[in-house]
């Protein structure tokens, strides 16, 4: 299964590197109300305004003036959804408008992660494409907020917090989400085990 973007040739294409920042200030700083809402999306292409810049539209001659127009060039890009599913399984999510945890059954095929009310559902309720967001995970907000086994992805839109039930799940779904920072956040806490032994 393939799916197929079109972007204005205008607007960049920057692959994200997933790695550990403070991407999301609402979560960050522990907000999850007001700042966490679904904004509408920031138009990307920068077209062309239609009213002439009277400086420029001076020196040209009336009929270039008539035949100027305004072309966009779609920018194709096919995204292959991997059949693999890299995990499965029941992830609470932080409700913004509540602030209560929901239950909801969470699959990852890289690189989305498609999202249900139940293990039965046959209806994606919210899909995120992994390779435009940014997964984080903080020891430090989650002393703050106390909430263990927490990370966040963040969008374009909105920032997600999302708890599993333990500390080895957590990993295992931080690795499902971006292998790369689990990988680092496993380095990091194997030195720290490491270093406590020596003491």
């Amino acid at each position: 299964m393939s799916v197929t973007l079109l972007k204005d040739s205008a607007s960049v294409c920057a692959e994200s590197t997933l790695t550990p920042s403070s991407t999301c200030p609402s979560l960050v700083e522990g907000r999850y109300g007001h700042n966490t809402e679904l904004r509408p999306p920031t138009p990307r292409s920068r077209a062309v305004s239609p009213i002439p810049d009277t400086e420029t539209e001076g020196k040209k001659s009336p009929q270039e003036s008539k035949s100027r127009s305004h072309t966009f060039v779609p920018d194709i890009q096919e995204i292959r959804v991997s059949p693999i599913v890299s995990k499965k399984g029941y992830l609470q999510f932080l409700e913004p408008h509540s602030n209560d945890w929901v239950k909801r059954y969470v699959v990852v095929r890289r690189p989305y992660v498609y999202i249900y009310n139940t293990e039965r559902d046959t209806v994606e309720r919210a899909i995120l494409n992994l390779s435009s967001a940014q997964v984080e995970y903080s020891e430090d907000q989650q002393a703050m907020l106390n909430t263990p086994y927490t990370f966040a992805v963040c969008t374009e839109h909105r920032g997600i917090l999302l708890q599993a039930s333990n500390d080895k799940e957590m990993h295992d779904w931080l690795y499902a989400f971006n292998p790369l920072l689990a990988g680092s956040i496993r380095s990091k806490l194997s030195r720290r085990r490491a270093g406590q032994m020596r003491f």
